[in-house]
This record gives structure tokens, C-alpha cells and sequence, in this order.
């Protein structure tokens, strides 16, 4: 299964911290390898889809990775299609089989043209207490064992809640 973030989802960092600010969320650590105690990385294919120019992006994307190899494909405004001034996410570039793609994105718009595919979460603003990413691990968790992630993420298309 793949998991796809955008510059605030999924591995859910911002892509320009202000300086001696959190470069990511709290929670970020359960996505990744020790010391992390849950292990999102093992459940999934880690992949960074990001609306970010690639310089911003690869480089909080290296440092995420921290030369582990968790964060091996990566795709940046070049990959996204310019629509109506904004970006979006075509996910059949990461994977034809859209079954088993998940996307966790802060912006709607970003991922229009696949919203069965949709995990939407609030931006995160250097906040230490947040656990946005953490609420998430249960659905993570039950969604690999999905034939069909898309069964399960339509059924919420109405409330699109913010995690």
C-alpha cells in the first residue's frame, strides 16, 4: 500500500519553518523507524507528493528521511497539474492502481481529482501538543488490510473531517 503526504500531510511538515521552530508535528516520528514505537513505514510505502518546489521540498524531505531510505520516491509541483491557479495531486502518477493509495493532504483541492482516496487533516502550525497524525494510526492501521481503500474513505466524502 502507498501513502502519500502533501507539504502538510502524511509525513505532515511545513515546508518553510520559521528558523528555531519544529521542522514536523509531534506525531511525526510514529511514520518512521526507530526509535519511533509504531511504525507507519512498515505498513506502507512512504511516499512525499508535495504542490512545494522541489528545492524546498527535497530538502525537508532529506532531512525527514535522515539518509534512511523510508522516503525514496518523491513528487513536487512538477508532477502536479496547474488548475484554476491551484495545484493538484494526479495520483495515478505515483501508482496505476489506485486501490491501495492513500493520500493524507491539509488541502482538498490538492487531491479534487481522487477524493475516495482522501484523508484530510489539518495544517499543522508548530504546535507540540498536536496529535493530528497519531489520531490517525487506528484508520491506518485497519485500511492496510482494505481490498479496496477507496470503500472505506467514499463512505466519509460528506464530512471530510480534519483530523
Amino acid at each position: 500500500m502507498t501513502a502519500l503526504s502533501g507539504a502538510h500531510g502524511g509525513i505532515w511538515l511545513p515546508l518553510h519553518p520559521p528558523a528555531g521552530r519544529r521542522w514536523r508535528s509531534p506525531s511525526c516520528t510514529d511514520f518512521l523507524p526507530p526509535p519511533a514505537p509504531c511504525q507507519v513505514s512498515q505498513w506502507y510505502e512512504l511516499v512525499v507528493f508535495t504542490a512545494s518546489m522541489e528545492i524546498y521540498g527535497s530538502a525537508v524531505a532529506d532531512k525527514l528521511d535522515n539518509n534512511r531510505s523510508i522516503l525514496k520516491r518523491r513528487y513536487y509541483r512538477q508532477h502536479c497539474t496547474l488548475e484554476l491557479g491551484s495545484y493538484i495531486k494526479d495520483l495515478s502518477v505515483v501508482h496505476s492502481d489506485l486501490s491501495s493509495v492513500v493520500i493524507l493532504d491539509n488541502s482538498p483541492g490538492a487531491y479534487r481529482s481522487h477524493p475516495d482516496n482522501a484523508i484530510p487533516i489539518k495544517s499543522w502550525f508548530s504546535d507540540p501538543s498536536d496529535t493530528a497524525l497519531l489520531n490517525l494510526l487506528p484508520m491506518l492501521d485497519a485500511l492496510r488490510f482494505t481490498a479496496d481503500v477507496r470503500s472505506v474513505l467514499s463512505r466519509n466524502l460528506h464530512q471530510h473531517r480534519l483530523w
